[in-house]
């Protein structure tokens, strides 16, 4: 079991690798620190749905963990590859293992880590879809982060235009929703991503996470943040965009019962 002080030890290992890492320009540090931050809101995220949920401290500082380590890969996978997109470079998911590898990043805590939760969680955290498994352990930790994970992602969406990287571009001034993409919130269905081509359609496939959001506490960061209204907030209007802002805030305030 990992304790509150295991758990501040992995903290500041994390920050010595990010300390470690070589990084030629701002534009790349700009990334880096995108994602060191993302981890310390996805652990912050965490922390609140595995309390809202009920669960017991030690599953709470294990997910935290969990949180701390998922997106390790990312850092190694911007500098070599300038893009967070994994399917120009490497599952970040498969590489961030290889790191914790590299670095024997659980060497000072040994006897208290179960590997394979965390790995298996931080492996699944990316996948399009959680398929089922015996292990309910790993269930739970897994939707856990892909939960905590989202959230955090809505929220950058909307401060910042990312998609594998930030962008500093001239936003259109018209966009017409894809037929796809509509009929993915018409039938309530997450979007693929073979769907999205422009920075609007990726807004519209991460808002469409929704319908594949695994506990009521991620829905009340989602209201009461108002994520979902800021996010459409950014496109520009239309009837299908308006059918879709319906569709929307009905599911979440269903959820919510508000």
């Amino acid at each position: 079991m990992i304790s509150s002080n295991d758990f501040r030890i992995l903290v500041l290992q994390f920050k010595t690798y990010i300390e470690s890492l070589s990084i030629p320009d701002r534009y790349m540090q700009e990334h880096i620190d995108l994602k060191v931050k993302h981890t310390y809101d996805v652990i912050g995220n965490i922390r609140y749905i595995a309390k809202n949920t009920g669960l017991p401290e030690s599953d709470t500082i294990l997910a935290k963990t969990i949180a701390l380590v998922h997106d390790i890969g990312r850092f190694q996978q911007f500098l070599t590859y300038a893009t967070f997109d994994d399917r120009l470079s490497v599952n970040h998911a498969e590489l961030g293992i290889k790191v914790l590898q590299d670095l024997d990043f659980f060497h000072a805590i040994a006897g208290n880590v179960n590997h394979s939760i965390i790995i298996q969680s931080v492996l699944n955290h990316n996948v399009p879809r959680l398929n089922d498994t015996p292990d309910k352990r790993v269930l739970l930790f897994s939707r856990l982060l892909r939960d905590a994970d989202k959230v955090d992602i809505w929220k950058l969406m909307t401060i910042k235009d990312v998609v594998f990287k930030i962008l500093d571009q001239k936003h259109p001034d018209k966009y017409t929703v894809p037929n796809e993409i509509l009929n993915c919130f018409q039938n309530g269905l997450a979007v693929p991503d073979h769907c999205a081509e422009t920075l609007n359609d990726y807004r519209l496939l991460r808002l469409s996470w929704i319908y594949d959001i695994n506990f009521p506490a991620t829905f009340s960061l989602l209201f009461k943040n108002n994520y979902a209204a800021k996010i459409l907030a950014k496109i520009p209007p239309s009837e299908r965009l308006d059918e879709i802002s319906d569709i929307v805030h009905g599911y979440i305030h269903q959820i919510v019962k508000i």
